[in-house]
């Protein structure tokens, strides 16, 4: 198999279509249509069903996926362990929940760009399950993420401990947690701290009378100041926001205040001199850091 029709297969599987494929790697479409023709002759197998919103994978098509993704991280790996040197740069790619990246990753990634320029730093912004399929397949180096995460084919590396706190306007106070019967809690989709707070709500026998969901944390926080209900976030992201002094904030028992957030990584990934100076940077980062375990708890 050549290594160029699987790397064109993996976009094609990717997005679903054929023009689109080849408008992104700047070939013709007979030139895609071809190159997977081969590919399916040489393997004897059907990898994609036609149809007319595009084409989607059959399942030996998933599972040659499953190695394309295997064969082109090896190649990667293969060219930055040859290719690795003194001098420290090259590409590396990270993500992290949106609660990291607003309150503790800007002045790291400002720190690490400004002793490492050469270093081509990316960040995708995601939710936890997210972030760790993509480190799972290949596409991200690393993720920060609510932990602890369960995978035996990943490193997670604890960071820090933050506490979770439950936001209301200013002027609504709290006189006792069934108040909240009356409330409407504001959240995001999939958020992974409204899990914790439902589970703690319904133990407690409170149901909020309404959920309204927005796509960011500032449009929540915004609404929370202006009446319209309360939330769930962490008290660093709130003193990052300076909203201290306009909302009021009420700890969480201690069996659901505390949240983790771990650094992972896969455990076959090549950690080359960019990749070991940010891995660096992350433990010495914050003073409240966890001890620095590299174990699946």
């Amino acid at each position: 198999m050549d290594i160029r029709d699987l790397w064109i297969f993996k976009e094609l599987a990717e997005n679903g279509n054929t023009m689109k494929t080849a408008e992104k790697l700047n070939y013709v479409q007979s030139n895609i249509t071809g190159r997977i023709k081969k590919l399916e002759a040489e393997l004897q197998t059907q990898l994609f069903y036609r149809h007319a919103r595009g084409v989607s994978l059959t399942s030996k098509g998933t599972l040659l996926l499953s190695y394309t993704d295997q064969i082109l991280h090896l190649m990667d790996t293969t060219k930055k362990a040859v290719q690795d040197s003194e001098m420290i740069r090259g590409p590396l790619y990270l993500g992290a929940n949106e609660t990291t990246a607003s309150a503790r990753l800007p002045a790291l990634l400002a720190s690490y760009n400004q002793r490492y320029p050469e270093v081509d730093l990316s960040l995708k912004i995601g939710e936890t399950h997210t972030l760790i399929k993509d480190v799972l397949n290949y596409k991200l180096d690393g993720a920060f993420v609510v932990g602890p995460v369960q995978d035996a084919d990943l490193i997670q590396m604890p960071v820090m401990e933050e506490a979770l706190v439950l936001i209301t306007a200013q002027r609504h106070s709290l006189l006792s947690w069934t108040d909240l019967n009356d409330q409407t809690l504001l959240t995001r989709p999939s958020c992974i701290y409204r899990k914790r707070l439902e589970q703690w709500l319904q133990e407690e026998g409170i149901f909020p009378k309404k959920i309204i969901e927005f796509g960011t944390l500032e449009s929540i926080i915004g609404c929370v100041k202006a009446g319209l209900g309360v939330s769930i976030t962490t008290q660093s992201l709130v003193k990052q926001y300076q909203v201290e002094k306009e909302l009021n904030l009420h700890p969480l028992p201690p069996r659901y205040s505390k949240v983790r957030t771990v650094f992972i990584r896969r455990e076959d990934t090549f950690v080359d001199r960019a990749y070991k100076s940010f891995l660096s940077m992350v433990k010495q980062e914050d003073p409240t850091k966890l001890n620095n375990r590299k174990d699946i708890p």
